[in-house]
């Protein structure tokens, strides 16, 4: 198909969720040839909140394209489709051709089976998409955003630090399902009603693209160095296998300034920057700002 003839004015630019290791230097090569503009996350800064900065940039995007590869990280890309998703966006994924597996959460795209190095295989459905008619508008999806905790946190912060300080990891755990089942975290079960070995495990169908279902949480009140985090966060991450899970939480009183090289599906958070920012932020909301950092390399 010559290029020309597939110009289009309903596509003029297109963010790209991939993996670090992607090669996409033939697909984007492709998608400037139709003069379709390739946005990404590189100019967002620092200080910048990412959240914000992402879904203004899908916002700004005409089409969504997801990029699997055979890494477990591919599961990465969840975030930004999440949130393509959320705002009715044409999403288009590629995925290795001899990969059977696609998460579930991505069933629902279209998905061309082709190798990023593919030319002829990208611009055939590139051109394909292009010449399509114009999808339907469709109900937007509206993720049902939980309020925060507002003066609430206070009190949990407060009765938080006693128990750190006597290392009552039990009364810890009592407390933090307490906080989130306030917070709007509406399946919560704790370790006397699960066998996946972690304190906590959470169910919500906001979080579910992000960060799958469940998602665990481990609760210690002390974590003595940056080698005992570790150990802690590796334990974890095979919670979070045997669970069939994506992603693991761990919360802590006191620990190392640096906690050292997590596994890449562990988030960590002290309960005291957790109640702080319960204050004036939902769960959902710090778990998608955490998961959106790990994921872009900033912070944890």
């Amino acid at each position: 198909m010559d290029v020309a003839s597939v110009a289009n004015s309903r596509i003029r630019s297109c963010f790209i969720t991939a993996p670090a290791e992607a090669r996409l230097d033939v697909l984007t090569d492709v998608l400037k040839q139709r003069n379709i503009r390739v946005i990404g996350p590189n100019a967002i800064g620092m200080g910048d909140d990412l959240e914000t900065e992402i879904s203004k940039l899908l916002t700004s995007a005409d089409l969504i394209i997801g990029v699997l590869t055979r890494s477990r990280r591919s599961d990465w890309t969840l975030f930004e489709l999440g949130h393509a998703w959320g705002q009715g966006k044409q999403i288009l994924l590629f995925a290795p051709p001899d990969s059977a597996y696609i998460p579930s959460t991505l069933r629902r795209f279209l998905t061309v089976r082709a190798n990023l190095s593919n030319r002829e295989a990208i611009a055939f459905a590139i051109d394909q998409l292009l010449a399509a008619p114009e999808p339907r508008l469709s109900l937007v999806r509206q993720p049902k955003e939980k309020p925060p905790l507002g003066s609430s946190a206070n009190r949990y912060l407060a009765g938080s630090l006693p128990m750190i300080t006597s290392v009552n990891t039990l009364e810890l755990e009592s407390l933090v399902a307490s906080a989130l089942r306030e917070a709007g975290v509406e399946v919560l079960a704790q370790s006397q009603a699960i066998d996946r070995g972690a304190d906590l495990a959470i169910w919500s169908d906001e979080l579910q693209p992000f960060v799958g279902n469940p998602l665990l949480v481990e609760i210690k009140a002390r974590l003595t160095s940056s080698k005992g985090a570790a150990a802690t966060a590796q334990q974890l991450s095979k919670y979070v296998a045997a669970a069939g899970g994506l992603w693991g939480l761990l919360l802590y009183g006191e620990g190392p300034k640096d906690l050292g090289s997590l596994p890449p599906n562990v988030l960590a958070l002290s309960i005291e920057a957790l109640f702080t920012r319960l204050r004036a932020e939902s769960f959902d909301r710090i778990v998608r700002d955490l998961r959106n950092r790990r994921v872009h390399g900033i912070g944890l």
